[in-house]
């Protein structure tokens, strides 16, 4: 058992990624993210964490790709609509992540989905494991400070135990999205979800017990707040906050409240509210140069829209004394009436001594979190910056957009006789109900994988002709520009309707340059977890012991695949069928990405392999 509620480096990343490694003989089976808002290339290295050790330490491309594709049907993601940033530099191994990502929108109207959880299932064999991460940072490339937890744990025999709120969140997951979840999903969430309800997590040290506090889930009341956060003493982290959040939290009989929050939050605060807490800031020390200088770049992008600061403090949590000990609540929400007004949002509550969990141990003058503040005298009564409601304004447009159900229907309109890659398709894109915005609000759509067909956001069908193969995609960019000219940008997932079978096959050949990268991806293929000998990495970069590019060596392992009865050929077979169709367009004398001779090989393989399979199906 690992426990870690922490400020973390800042180095997001990499701790997450450190997170999600599976126990040791264990693999991933499944995953559930949710998010407030979504980097596409951060979403991009997640998959890394679960990938074998060579490839989790290798910075090659094609190591990439595999985990990718491979983590692709066992991850779902889910973000609020309106939130998922457009990437400043485009792939398209972005494709391999349309599966995954879903964008939701809260229950209650004008209400953010702002949960920042990860609930995973892993296996070795029959036996299962399960974590569950509950953190303040969203899924991108902030580098903020943020607290973590994790939580390991097995099935326990309490079907209706202290997991049930969270299996409850889970559960809900599919109704919140604007598309619908397709059927195999949204069943293999529900059964996540009931997996979880009988989850018993390891505690912590130092504490004695623990509760889950999903916020804004239809069916799961929440405790009043007056007596979930009663008490003594009370301390809070948040970088963000309001005078009617903290006076929902905090009775007010209670002592003065220690208060983390950014300084021109605190200074917005009125005076009543001034006069109950200790204000304390994070130091500006704690944010290094590196740091300052990625948030600038990040600001400076015209695409990206002014949602969520990228430094500084970003933690969430809350603290209180009791007379029979102390409860430590750590989660997404921030101490504003929307958190506990309507948000969907997670805290975990923890219960033990004070001198390990409670307001002296967190905020005190010796607590290691105090070292890196100070305190702070607010001014208060300060206004909000006059483009502060503009930009507000501007990001409810971007996300009233987001949440429309949009269609992409795909028709071949010229068709090749040489190569479906030189296919031509049409994309024609449509809403399903009017979209309103206010009218100084201007809106453009594009698709992530063409930004320079530009056209008004569909009240009527909007045409994209002469897209190629590895074009298509349901992933389209909406942006938004107010009268100042500030622009908001984000991802939104249509229904893509008349998919082309082989789609993402034809993206990932797409992506083998030359022979060397094909026989290194068609190692990771054939991959067998834990090995038994059948190959030896020596690193990536150089492929596999025993193969040369010309592919000698080779027929010795795919034989022993087959063997197997390696579920890796099958993957295989759709690769190398659109290599063969990419090498046959290829202009005469032209290097093609297969070795010489490898065609008919492969037949050989492949027509063995379909006999060993029937000759041992039951």
């Amino acid at each position: 058992m690992v426990w870690s509620a922490r400020m973390l480096e800042p180095d997001g990343r990499a701790a997450l990624t450190e997170q999600l490694r599976p126990p040791s003989g264990f693999q991933l089976s499944y995953a559930v993210a949710t998010t407030f808002t979504l980097d596409l290339t951060t979403a991009l290295s997640v998959p890394l964490a679960f990938a074998a050790h060579r490839a989790r330490e290798s910075r090659d491309p094609i190591a990439i790709l595999d985990a990718v594709r491979r983590a692709a049907n066992r991850i779902d993601v889910f973000a609020q609509a309106g939130q998922i940033f457009e990437p400043s530099v485009n792939s398209a191994l972005f494709a391999l992540l349309e599966p995954m990502i879903h964008p939701v929108q809260a229950p209650r109207p004008n209400m953010l989905f702002h949960p920042k959880v990860w609930v995973l299932e892993y296996s070795d064999g029959e036996m299962r494991s399960f974590r569950m991460l509950c953190a303040s940072r969203n899924l991108t490339n902030d580098r903020s400070w943020d607290l973590v937890v994790r939580l390991d744990g097995v099935i326990g025999d309490n079907p209706s135990g202290p997991s049930e709120p969270l299996a409850a969140f889970v559960r809900a997951l599919p109704s919140m999205c604007v598309q619908p979840l397709p059927g195999v999903r949204a069943t293999r969430v529900g059964a996540l979800a009931d997996a979880i309800a009988s989850v018993g997590w390891e505690l912590p040290n130092d504490v004695r017990s623990l509760r889950f506090h999903p916020l804004g889930i239809p069916g799961v009341p929440p405790q009043p707040l007056h007596e979930l956060f009663e008490g003594l003493n009370h301390g809070i982290i948040s970088p963000f906050l309001s005078d009617e959040g903290i006076r929902r939290i905090v009775p007010p009989q209670s002592r003065p409240i220690t208060v983390l929050a950014r300084r021109e939050q605190l200074d917005r605060l009125d005076t009543p509210t001034l006069k109950r807490i200790q204000a304390l800031i994070l130091d500006d020390a704690a944010n290094d140069d590196e740091m300052l200088e990625e948030a600038q770049s990040q600001c400076d992008s015209p695409a990206k829209p002014k949602l969520e600061p990228f430094v500084g403090l970003h933690a969430k949590a809350y603290v209180l004394d009791r007379r029979s000990g102390s409860h430590l609540f750590v989660g997404s929400a921030n101490a504003t009436e929307a958190a506990f007004g309507g948000n969907v949002e997670m805290l975990i509550e923890f219960e033990g001594p004070r001198p390990k969990l409670g307001v002296e141990a967190l905020l005190g003058e010796s607590s290691p979190l105090r070292a890196l503040t100070i305190q702070f005298d607010p001014v208060g009564n300060v206004e909000a910056p006059p483009d502060e409601a503009a930009d507000y304004a501007l990001e409810q447009s971007l996300r009233s957009l987001a949440a429309g159900r949009y269609v992409a229907e795909v028709a071949l309109i010229e068709k090749s006789s040489s190569s479906d890659l030189q296919q031509k398709y049409r994309i024609r894109l449509s809403t399903e109900e009017p979209t309103a915005i206010p009218a100084e609000i201007g809106a453009t759509v594009t698709l992530l994988t063409r930004p320079a067909n530009v056209a008004a956001v569909p009240g009527e069908p909007v045409l994209f002709d002469q897209l190629t193969l590895t074009d298509i995609t349901p992933f389209i960019v909406i942006r938004v520009t107010d009268q100042r000219g500030v622009i908001a940008s984000t991802v939104v997932t249509a229904e893509l309707r008349g998919d082309v079978a082989g789609r993402h096959d034809a993206i990932v050949a797409g992506q083998l340059a030359d022979r060397s990268a094909f026989m290194k991806l068609l190692a990771l293929l054939l991959a067998i977890e834990g090995g038994d000998g059948m190959f030896s990495f020596e690193s990536l970069s150089t492929g596999v012991r025993g193969w040369a590019e010309d592919g000698s060596g080779l027929f010795e392992t795919l034989v022993k695949a087959i063997g197997v009865e390696h579920d890796g050929l099958a993957d295989v077979r759709q690769l190398v069928e659109h290599l063969q169709e990419a090498d046959r367009g290829r202009p005469d004398g032209a290097p093609t990405v297969l070795p010489q001779g490898f065609d008919e090989l492969w037949e050989s393989v492949w027509t063995a392999y379909c006999a060993s399979t029937q000759d041992t199906a039951p």
